[in-house]
Formats: C-alpha cells, structure tokens, sequence
C-alpha cells in the first residue's frame, strides 16, 4: 500500500513537473525559440549580425511556425561603412522579410541548433541589400559569394532539408557602399524543390539546386553601369523546363536614349550549369520578336587602312554558345560615334536567323559563331544622304543568305539632291553629277567566312541591272585639278575594302552622258540603251590579281537608239600608268540622228548620210591615247553653225565651203580610209572623255579626207 502510495506521489509529481514543463513552454517557448536562432545567427557571424522579428505564431505539435517582420542587419558594419573606406566585412547583409513562415518543422532540431528540417518554408516579401564596402570589385561569382547569405542567414547547421520553399514578392539590390543601387532585382517570385544542404555547405551543392529545381520569376532586373541602364521586364528562369524568357529588355543610354528595345525573348533547351557556374550563355535556341537595336560606326584609327567599324555597345554580357537563332522584325540604328549630332542610319524590318552553330564552333565570340553556321539576313534597306548633301544613297529591301552563298538588294541608288542647274551655279570649277541605279542585284557564291571575319568580299557571280547618267557643264570654269589615277581600274584599287567578284553580268542597261556646250550653251546626250555584257575579274585583291591581273568588260549595246555597239576593254589591275585597250565595232545608221550631239557639242548639223559601220582600237594611258579607226559611210551632207544672241544659224558660206572641203563617203574611188590618231591627254579630264575624244576626232579626220594626224584635245 506504501508503494502504491510513493507511485502515486511520483506519478503526481512527474505529472505536476510536465504540466509545469508544458506550461513553461507555452509561456516562453517564442522566447526560447527566438535566443536560439538569434545565438545561432551571432555565433554564424562572429557576434556581427543580430536577427528580429516582431511577433511570431508557433505550433510546436505539428511543427508551424511563422514570423512577422523579420529584420537581419548589422548596425556596427553600417557604422563604420560610413566612417571608413573599408568595413571589417568585405560584403554587409541588410534583410528585412515581411513573413518566414515554417510547416512541418523539427522544431526541437531547430531550438537546439542542430539542423533545419520543414516540409515548406514560405519567405513573403523579403527585401535585401548587398552592399559591398571594400575597394576592390569582385567580376566573378565564388563559392564565398554564394555561400555568404547562407551561412549568414541560418549560423552553422549541420544540415537544411526543405521539401519545398517558396518566394514571393521579393526585392534584392546590390550596391557599392551607400550609392545607388547597381542590381536591383524586383518582384521576385522562387519556387525550390526538395531543398537539402548537408554540413559540408559545399559550393555546388547549393548551386546544384538553381540549375535543377529552381524556378524562378522577376518583373524587373535593372543594372547600372555608370550613366547606362539595361532593364530586362519578365524574366523567368525555370530550370526543370530548361528556359529562360523575357517580355521586354531595354538598354538606355546617358543620355535617357533608348539603345535596345527586345520583345518577346525565349532561350530554350539552356545549360543550367553552363548559366550558373561559368556565366555562359549556352542553350539550344534562342528566339525573339525583335524591337530595336543600336550600333556605332567608329573608325579603327589602329588599322592600317582606318577601315569604318561597326560596334555594339555590349556591357552586360561576354560570350554566347546558341545552336539555333532566330530574330523577328527589328530596326537597327547606326549612329556615327565621331559625329553624335547626325541622323542615323535606319534600317527596317531586319530579320535573322541562324542554325548548326553549335555544331560547328564552340567556345568563342559571337561574331565567330556566325561566321561558321548557316545564317540568313534581311531587311527593308535604309537610305542616308552624303557628307556633302548632294547625293542621297537609297539601299532597297535586301536578302542574304549564308548557306546558299547568296545575296540580293533590290536597287541601289544614287540620286541628286539638286537639279542640274542648281547644281551649275553652284560650282567654281567644272564637276560631273551623277544619277545612278543599280537595281535586282543578285550575287552567288560568296564566301561570308572571309565577310564576316576577314573583311573581304568574294564572290563568284553577280548580275545587275544598271542606269547611269552622268552631266556635265562646259561653260563652267574648267576644273584646273588633275584626274590622274582615276581610271575605273586605278578608283577599284585605291578602294579601301578588299572585292573580288569573278564574273559581273550586266543586264538590260543604260547609260547616258549629258553636256552643255561650252559655245553653244545646249545641251546634248549621248546614251546606250540595251546594255548588256560581262566584266570578269572585278577585283582589288593583290594575291587575286597575281593570279590574273585583267579585268575585262565585253558588253554590247544599242548606240542612240539606232545602231548596235559591240565593245571590249581590257584593263590591267597590275598597271602603274594606267595603261588600258579599248576596241569596238558599230553598225549601220542614218547619220541625221547624231544631230543631237553634234549640234550642241560640235556646232556641225548633219543635213543627211549613212554611216554603215565604225571599227576603232584603242591603246592609252595616264597620258596618251593611241589607235586606228575606221568610219564607212556615205551621202554625207553637213552645215557649220554659229551662234548669235539669240539663237544657233546655219554658215550658210562656210557650210558651202565645208562641204566642197569633206569627202561625203568611205570608201571613196575604191579606197577605204583609216585613220592612226595619238590623242593626248587632258588630264583635267575624265577616263570617258578621253575615249569619246579619241573616235570622235578621229572621225572628223577620217571625214576631212586625212589619214593620219596628230590631234590634240579642245
């Protein structure tokens, strides 16, 4: 009975010890909870940190607990963050969280500072700053970096293991001491799976958690690097689903100028551990609605041919390894960095893609990337005026196409800004007025490795379908400037990009020559319609001319309309003198329609005649041009011209006395005339001009009834 009795009384004691246990518990559990994370916390960071909150809701059975403003901060560093260069901390933590709240916790785990075991942990609203206070700037993410949050936010557990945690409404910034932000990353929503962290705290151990369960959503990512900004808007990173997207990224500029402005942006299949670890871009595909994108033209003052450059002002991101591209509608803006105050150069609706990149290099710069896949670039052209305002150069819709060799534009134009009689009265000394268009141009075979990488345009074939017309006014003051070294074949190798095309077909051509008459003060036109003919050998390239050093056109043409003009120039590239050959045979026409060159420009009326065919060779250079030519004609009839105040007479003498004077046909009493001519040089003159003089003094000889006479230029 007395043992029963002593049971009785330890019993009751035990009981009244576990009612008293349970009731101290019940009263000071928050208390006790609360002094073992804030000693593991000040134990974690050597007493620098301290942890509060202002409230908590725990229920020990079923192991929840929640916390309400918690803050994590270190007021000792932000003291002598202030005060000092350097704080005793290389990097300070300042945290506040709205909600930390734990479900199915080992709470006794947790109150004796053992490890850290919940089925969910729920962080609502956090907010942190990282401030790094030291001097030196870190460029690369460390085992020290990651694992500073960790070891500051939870002390020295042995061990983490969540089977879920989640984010939301988060906001994390970095900054250098008290400045403004650098990183500000906002609305940050994080959902991990089955989250465990052994005492080890080993590197990739936690980083092995981003690139496999992590998933990850931002409304906005905002850098800063001195006056830029970039903004990225939506962001989501899951790596489960192995994809990066965004629904906006924005580069600004300094000056609050819009540089990039990309929609829609999805990285698909991407190497997570590539992203995490190495920060690579390294995925499958990579595909994007477009928007803007800004370029500078710079000169590259170090290279020897101070060649223009164009450059991306790229300070966010160092290198890409993409398997597959594909860039929707974008405009693209060039602006010249030498000249900020000019207008752009816009190019519209550019669209590209590329693929087999991956497969084909790795490990280098995007621009080496391209240069080896097979890519495709178009685009609706752009148009920009010249340095001096007098032409405006017209680019249309263009389409090129790496794995095909292919390129095609669809005109190129240079077009005046001033009509010709402005353009007159504008001059001091006498200058050509170009209006050129080269439309449907189609290229093959070219090598876009040696484009992209070497600067070097090659290609096999091209077609093209030319006008040009070109004016000039001979009552203006000669231009006293000497034209040496202008030849087409010395201005192709004075060209500063190295080309080369093996064969240029020309197509359905036309070109036109206008001059007002120095005496006459009309105008008259000389033109070829029906152009058509190949150039082979178009190039600049010394190791190609080596190898074949003529360039030579072969073109037949419809001479004003009325005869056929069959035409060979041969044009040495290798040439020091400018030394070249042109030959030509034309057909049979009624002389009457050379009226309206002769008249303005020689003062000669053809009152009627048959030439039936013109044959001439011609050998020049820099200074000189030598050959033979032949004129066959007959029932030549002329009149000389005057010119009076008001309008161009008829010399009715003179005209008698011309045609008693010229032979009216060739060949004449059985005997055919050719005639030998040395035509010297104007140097002021133009390549043309020369050629044009050359037959055309030498048909007035062969008319004359002379043979062979030196003939000086006027």
């Amino acid at each position: 009975m007395k043992n029963k009795k002593r049971w009785l009384i330890v019993l009751g004691i035990l009981a009244i010890l576990v009612a008293g246990g349970w009731i101290y518990w019940q009263q000071h559990k928050k208390g006790i909870i609360r002094n073992s994370i804030e000693n593991a916390v000040s134990k974690g960071t050597d007493s620098l940190y301290y942890i509060h909150y202002d409230s908590s809701a725990i229920d020990e059975v079923n192991g929840n607990a929640s916390f309400y403003n918690v803050v994590l901060q270190s007021d000792s560093l932000q003291q002598q963050l202030q005060m000092f260069d350097t704080a005793s901390s290389a990097t300070i933590y300042n945290i506040h969280i709205d909600r930390v709240s734990v479900r199915g916790a080992n709470i006794p785990a947790l109150v004796s500072n053992t490890a850290v075991e919940a089925k969910s942990i729920e962080i609502i609203h956090p907010v942190i700053y990282i401030i790094n206070s030291g001097k030196k700037e870190k460029d690369r993410l460390s085992s020290n970096d990651s694992l500073a949050i960790y070891q500051k936010l939870l002390g020295k557990f042995n061990s983490i293991n969540a089977g879920e945690i989640t984010i939301e409404n988060g906001i994390l910034n970095f900054s250098n001491k008290t400045g403004q932000p650098h990183t500000s990353l906002n609305g940050i929503s994080i959902a991990l799976k089955n989250f465990r962290i052994d005492s080890t705290k080993d590197y990739q151990n936690i980083l092995s958690y981003f690139i496999k369960d992590l998933t990850a959503k931002v409304n906005e990512v905002r850098l800063l690097n001195g006056d830029e900004q970039a903004v990225f808007s939506n962001v989501e990173y899951n790596a489960p689903g192995k994809f990066i997207s965004l629904k906006k990224f924005q580069q600004i500029d300094g000056k609050q100028q819009v540089m990039f402005d990309v929609n829609n942006t999805l990285i698909k299949n991407i190497y997570s551990d590539s992203f995490i670890l190495k920060q690579q871009l390294k995925a499958e595909e990579l595909t994007s609605d477009g928007g803007l994108l800004t370029f500078y033209r710079k000169q590259n003052k170090n290279s020897a041919d101070e060649s223009d450059e164009i450059e991306i002002n790229n300070s966010y991101f160092d290198e890409a390894l993409l398997n597959k591209i594909t860039i929707g509608n974008t405009k693209i803006m060039i602006y010249n960095r030498a000249k900020p105050s000019e207008a752009p150069l816009v190019i519209s609706n550019v669209k590209f893609s590329a693929t087999d990149i991956q497969k084909l290099y790795s490990g280098t710069s995007i621009r080496n990337l391209i240069s080896r896949s097979n890519w495709a670039l178009s685009g609706d052209g752009f148009s920009f005026l010249s340095a001096n305002k007098r032409y405006k150069f017209d680019v249309g819709a263009f389409d090129m196409n790496s794995q095909q060799s292919t390129l095609h534009i669809s005109k190129f134009l240079v077009q005046p800004q001033v009509t010709e009689e402005a353009f007159s009265k504008s001059l001091k000394f006498q200058d050509d007025l170009y209006n050129l268009s080269f439309r449907n141009i189609q290229v093959t075979g070219i090598d876009t490795r040696k484009l992209i990488l070497e600067k070097r345009f090659e290609a096999g074939s091209a077609t093209v379908e030319p006008e040009i017309r070109a004016y000039n006014d001979r009552t203006v003051t000669p231009n006293p400037a000497s034209k040496v070294g202008k030849y087409p074949h010395q201005l192709l190798k004075k060209i500063k990009f190295p080309v080369s095309i093996k064969k240029l077909t020309v197509k359905n051509g036309y070109v036109a020559y206008k001059e007002r008459g120095a005496v006459s003060g009309e105008t008259g036109v000389v033109f070829f319609k029906n152009v058509n003919g190949t150039i082979n050998n178009v190039t600049n390239i010394p190791d190609i001319i080596s190898k074949n050093n003529i360039m030579l056109l072969q073109a037949r043409a419809f001479f004003m309309g009325v005869s056929y003009l069959q035409t060979t120039w041969k044009l040495p590239l290798n040439t020091s003198d400018g030394s070249f050959i042109v030959t030509g045979t034309g057909g049979s026409f009624n002389a009457e329609s050379l009226n309206s060159i002769t008249e303005p420009l020689g003062m000669v009326s053809i009152r009627k005649g048959t030439v039936n065919k013109v044959t001439f060779e011609i050998n020049g250079n820099d200074m000189q041009a030598t050959g033979n030519s032949t004129l066959l004609y007959n029932g030549l009839k002329i009149d000389l011209l005057k010119k009076d105040s008001t309008d161009t007479r008829k010399k009715g003498l003179m005209s008698m006395v011309a045609n008693f004077l010229v032979k009216n046909e060739n060949p004449q009493n059985g005997e055919t005339r050719k005639n030998e001519f040395t035509q010297e040089r104007d140097t002021t003159k133009s390549f043309f001009y020369l050629v044009w003089k050359s037959i055309f003094n030498a048909a007035k000889k062969t008319v004359s009834g002379k043979n062979t006479e030196e003939t000086k230029s006027k």
